[in-house]
């Protein structure tokens, strides 16, 4: 049951030594390290070629390609088509493990009657505030995104069938998660805390722009109807919300 952790990067000298550390210091070595850069024009190539050989050396098999992208999503798409885990997790470059156990308690928890494993987070402000995000139900999930993606564990073959939508910018994740759901995916909730990501300022206008691609999203999926007077009133309050 091989895993392969997933590291999406582009110009990420300040941040992603970070994720580095927390991956190399796992206390289970046996998976596959696979870090997609979209051509960096910062030092973060040099920073990778500084650490492959002390992947290689601690046991971990390295992996990484730098070349271009349209993005994040289809960064992620191309590591899930090329990882060699049967599990994925995407791990980016400004999101580290919690403790040196994660892979550990990941591998106790998958199994064949499984698709998706999901657990807790912790978010960290621009102000260095550590705020903790508890993973909720996953029936949830009509109303948003009920865990946090870097702290999700899926199958390969689940993510390459319900790959990222590259029309979303922002919430391609949701999209993909909430259309393995409503295909009778399974899902398993523990309670654990896996990952830690950090948090840049968030401006309004995309606070408003990720509020619209989860308005698509769930139109686009039959769970909404755009067209109704309760969605519109909703949809005025949150555009006057972001705009103020």
């Amino acid at each position: 049951m091989q895993l392969t952790v997933i590291t999406v990067c582009f110009n990420a000298e300040k941040t992603i030594e970070r994720t580095f550390k927390s991956v190399i210091l796992q206390n289970d070595k046996d998976f596959e390290y696979l870090v997609i850069d979209g051509d960096s024009q910062d030092s973060t190539i040099e920073i990778i070629k500084k650490w492959e050989r002390n992947f290689i050396d601690s046991g971990i098999r390295f992996n990484w390609i730098s070349e271009e992208d349209k993005g994040l999503y289809d960064a992620m798409n191309k590591a899930a088509q090329i990882a060699q885990g049967e599990w994925l997790v995407y791990l980016n470059a400004d999101d580290e493990f919690i403790s040196e156990d994660a892979v550990i308690v990941a591998k106790n928890n998958l199994g064949s009657d499984i698709d998706i494993l999901y657990g807790d987070s912790i978010f960290v402000d621009k102000n260095g505030i550590e705020n903790k995000r508890k993973a909720l139900s996953i029936d949830t999930i009509y109303r948003h995104l009920p865990f946090i993606p870097q702290s999700a564990f899926i199958k390969k073959d689940v993510q390459k069938e319900f790959s990222f939508n590259l029309q979303y910018q922002i919430a391609a994740d949701y999209d993909s998660f909430l259309r393995m759901y409503l295909s009778n995916k399974t899902f398993k909730k523990v309670n654990y805390y896996f990952s830690r990501f950090y948090e840049g300022g968030i401006s309004n206008e995309n606070e408003w722009k990720t509020y619209k691609e989860d308005i698509n999203i769930k139109y686009s999926n039959g769970i909404l109807n755009k067209k109704s007077l309760m969605q519109r009133l909703k949809y005025l309050r949150r555009w006057i919300k972001c705009k103020v």
